[in-house]
């Protein structure tokens, strides 16, 4: 891993606890505190190649983390003038909500240089803040180089491969996990990435049979509990392609 990104994710992991609970104690009113603020930015400006555009889905009635989810990404959007914002009523925009595929609400979808076909549900709280950062800094980039034996195996996908990630804010292996299913999002236009706050969504989980996390559900037909490494990762995604 670069020194780069080491130094991005030490500076988000500090910052990160202070989102387990979902509010800045200084003003209820706001997510992050300003000092918060002052160090994303940073990391923003320090990293953001393209613009950006996040995708915020809400509902008002029958959403719990809607609001505190919709205040996190506000502060995002202000915080970078590559970073554009818009937000969509599922029962009021549902052209759109079909176009993208939204099962629960908040859903949160980076689009940045491409659509890469990054998705998250839930408020990314904990220890979930630092992929979302991350993932919006890499959408705003080409796609990554690949080692030839991985790109070998990646080639040889051929049909859509959508890869659900079942995560918890206080999961020490989640994060990780969200990286590697991000990455290969991130390499093949054929590979999207869905992650879930299993705690948000208990009946959802249930329909899955989550029973740990993380836990990855590779086109409803493949499940491993875990953290997967990258390179045994790509040979599940071609078996399940």
């Amino acid at each position: 891993m670069e020194k780069r990104i080491k130094f991005i994710i030490l500076n988000l992991m500090i910052i990160s606890t202070l989102l387990m609970a979902g509010c800045n104690e200084a003003n209820p009113d706001k997510v992050i505190s300003e000092s918060d603020k002052t160090e994303i930015k940073k990391i923003l400006s320090n990293n953001l190649n393209e613009k950006v555009d996040i995708l915020l889905f809400t509902s008002q009635s029958r959403c719990s983390s809607c609001s505190k989810t919709e205040t996190l990404i506000k502060e995002l959007d202000g915080l970078s003038e590559k970073i554009t914002l818009k937000t969509y009523d599922i029962e009021k925009n549902k052209d759109m909500a079909t176009k993208y595929n939204i099962e629960l609400v908040p859903a949160i979808v980076v689009i940045g240089k491409e659509d890469y076909g990054i998705k998250h549900y839930g408020f990314p709280s904990g220890k979930e803040f630092n992929p979302l950062i991350e993932a919006i800094i890499d959408s705003s980039r080409s796609r990554p180089n690949i080692p030839e034996e991985i790109e070998k195996k990646i080639s040889s996908i051929n049909n859509p491969v959508e890869v659900k990630i079942f995560v918890t804010p206080t999961c020490p292996y989640c994060p990780d996990m969200v990286r590697v299913a991000n990455y290969y999002a991130l390499v093949s236009d054929e590979i999207s990435t869905v992650i879930i706050m299993s705690n948000e969504f208990e009946e959802y989980s249930k329909k899955y049979k989550i029973a740990a996390v993380p836990t990855t559900i590779i086109n409803d037909n493949f499940k491993k509990e875990g953290k997967i490494g990258i390179e045994e990762f790509v040979n599940y995604l071609v078996v399940s392609s």
